[in-house]
């Protein structure tokens, strides 16, 4: 007959060798380290490969796009499907690495762009553009045509916008597309998926 004394002592000598072959505390902190970073590289591989929610900070893009709305860039439409005219995306400058621009993709390589009086005309059709808030001034006025590998963006608050019609930006090469914004996040009360824009092309 075991005394308490006795019952309890193997019962510590139970418990602590299945600490040991658990690995013990060592391991439990392990597991739970090695668990925690890859969580981290998940979040940063979505955000780097599928998607990233970005803000918006100029007004280029008014009314479509407010300052300050949290909008969803899908980073991997183009890799399975070509860009559209119509789109809005995220994309750097040529030749300029500091910070990105949100725009609307108005021509594909090869196009013809004609602006005369505030129209835009793409390949000689006329742009139906409902979403354009300011008209654009006489300096737009020309003929641009989108080099090979590019596209041609302009936002849709044209007065303030600086996008292709301007020398200094130009065509801007596919490679400097992040990605196509497909919806607001943030506010809630703009909360929307962007509407599809086609043109008679």
């Amino acid at each position: 007959m075991m005394t308490k004394k006795e019952k309890k002592e193997i019962m510590r000598l139970v418990a602590r060798r299945n600490e040991h072959l658990k690995g013990g505390r060592i391991w439990d902190v392990l597991e739970y380290l090695i668990t925690l970073v890859l969580m981290m590289v998940l979040a940063f591989s979505i955000r780097a490969v599928i998607f990233e929610p970005m803000r918006v900070k100029g007004s280029s893009m008014e009314n479509t796009l407010q300052p300050g709305d949290y909008m969803a860039v899908e980073k991997l439409s183009y890799i399975v499907s070509p860009m559209k005219r119509g789109d809005v995306v995220i994309c750097y400058y040529p030749n300029n690495d500091d910070y990105t621009c949100v725009k609307r993709i108005i021509g594909l390589e090869g196009d013809e762009i004609t602006i005369e009086g505030g129209i835009v005309s793409v390949n000689g059709v006329r742009l139906k553009e409902d979403y354009v808030t300011t008209g654009l001034t006489p300096k737009h006025d020309g003929t641009y045509h989108v080099e090979p590998g590019c596209i041609f963006v302009m936002g849709d608050n044209r007065l303030v916008s600086r996008d292709s019609t301007d020398g200094m930006v130009g065509s801007v090469p596919r490679e400097r597309v992040i990605g196509r914004v497909n919806r607001v996040l943030l506010p809630l009360s703009r909360a929307k998926r962007l509407p599809d824009v086609q043109y008679d092309i």
